[in-house]
């Protein structure tokens, strides 16, 4: 006698078919899992060896000017600022909205991002307009002569050139 086996093989599609639906269409992603690229401002911020330009950044209510395209920002550290005897934030703010607004544009090069290696000796204005003093020895780039510490830190709108000191005119 013959064994059906139709009933068995009918089965067993339906279980794959069912098994492969459910691997699809448990694989969705939602927006929500998405890793999001991070702006200068979202380095900056999560960073605690920026706390003080944090700190300056957010009083002044400047972090969405670090978000926008094409930015160079040669960012102090935490360091850099003790490097001026400056040791929290009060010193900058206390001179006032206008000059730490100057003082934090005076950081950065606009409409242009520049990786370590391209930067050449010559000059760069910075986003308030101040005339930047670049030089090249060997492998090491100084501007205004803070050298040029951690480099290319890539962010989604530019890069971030972490220097040693403050960039003084």
């Amino acid at each position: 006698m013959k064994k059906n086996r139709f009933v068995g093989r009918c089965a067993t599609f339906f279980l794959a078919a069912g098994l492969f639906s459910t691997i699809v269409f448990s694989c969705k992603e939602d927006a929500e899992d998405k890793v999001k690229p991070k702006t200068i401002t979202d380095i900056i911020l999560q960073n605690d060896e920026f706390s003080i330009l944090k700190e300056i950044m957010l009083n002044v209510e400047m972090s969405d000017s670090f978000r926008t395209e094409n930015l160079t920002v040669l960012a102090p550290d935490n360091d850099a600022f003790a490097k001026a005897k400056i040791f929290g934030s009060a010193a900058i703010i206390a001179k006032g909205d206008t000059f730490t607004r100057l003082f934090l544009k005076h950081h950065i090069i606009g409409k242009e991002v520049i990786s370590y290696d391209k930067f050449s000796a010559g000059t760069k204005k910075s986003l308030n307009g101040d005339t930047l003093k670049i030089e090249k020895k060997d492998s090491i780039v100084t501007i205004n002569g803070s050298e040029i510490k951690i480099r290319n830190v890539n962010a989604d709108n530019g890069i971030i050139q972490v220097i040693d000191s403050l960039l003084v005119k």
